[in-house]
């Protein structure tokens, strides 16, 4: 989701989202890269993914947060991992109790408030920068206009987007479990499995993975998949020893890393 310039400073591409109706129509979000060297990126397969994780593994229950404070915890959860981004999360609000005392702090001190979940200079630079942001196109510190029910996620997909240090992945995750939107962020253990599944190309990033993806999820299904795929890629196909032996996905994986319960495949 981001780039590094010559400086070290992050950097992230321009976003041009278009409307739900078109994409609709068109079947894929327009615009969207190929899924050539990607054979199972139709609706059908997806699917059948879903179906057979929810059999197995059972239901998942979506968390609801305040769009805030999901869009900040997100930014602390970038390259890294939860237990560390939520320890960040709770010194932050420790040190600074309100949201605007967070924008107005000194940078270093937001820095030092985040050091534990690691590159503590570019996130407290984000956060400060996304709620100055917020403050400037809503006069308020508050993000209750992406919670109506006819919100359009492409729209509010690009308005996010535009703050400095939030990408794709930010933007889908703070609108799925802050505002309930129907979306399917692509994190690095989702990437690995579409990857695997072939469901996107071997190379293909993040985001481009979350537009190939986006109009092959069955409808009011995407944050469910979202969840599926992250609990399977943390217990079955880890990037490391992967446990295809036992995998409910085993018999439709095209993967040639796959391992049998009797070995190699």
């Amino acid at each position: 989701m981001s780039g590094m310039t010559s400086a070290g400073k992050t950097t992230y591409p321009s976003i041009r989202f278009k409307s739900s109706a078109a994409r609709r129509s068109a079947g894929r979000p327009p615009g969207a890269p190929s899924a050539a060297g990607a054979p199972n990126a139709n609706r059908r397969f997806v699917a059948m993914v879903l179906d057979r994780l929810r059999t197995v593994s059972g239901p998942v229950e979506p968390r609801r947060e305040d769009p805030i404070v999901c869009l900040i915890g997100t930014i602390l959860s970038q390259a890294t991992n939860d237990r560390l981004a939520e320890r960040a999360c709770r010194e932050l609000r420790k040190r600074f109790p309100t949201w605007k005392k967070v924008m107005d702090a000194p940078c270093e001190e937001v820095e030092k408030a985040v050091e534990m979940c690691g590159l503590a200079k570019q996130k407290a630079a984000a956060i400060q920068s996304a709620l100055r942001y917020i403050r400037r196109t809503r006069g308020a510190l508050r993000l209750d206009d992406l919670k109506r029910p006819d919100l359009d996620p492409d729209r509010a997909m690009a308005d996010l987007c535009r703050i400095e240090g939030v990408g794709v992945k930010t933007a889908a995750v703070t609108l799925m479990f802050g505002c309930g939107a129907d979306l399917c962020a692509v994190d690095t253990h989702l990437l690995r499995i579409l990857r695997r599944l072939e469901i996107v190309p071997p190379k293909a990033s993040a985001d481009r993975a979350f537009r190939i993806l986006r109009p092959l999820v069955p409808t009011g299904k995407a944050v469910e998949l979202h969840l599926q795929l992250i609990r399977f890629g943390r217990t079955t196909c880890r990037a490391v020893r992967p446990k295809c032996g036992s995998c409910p996905l085993l018999g439709i994986c095209p993967w040639r890393g796959k391992i049998s319960a009797a070995g190699a495949v």
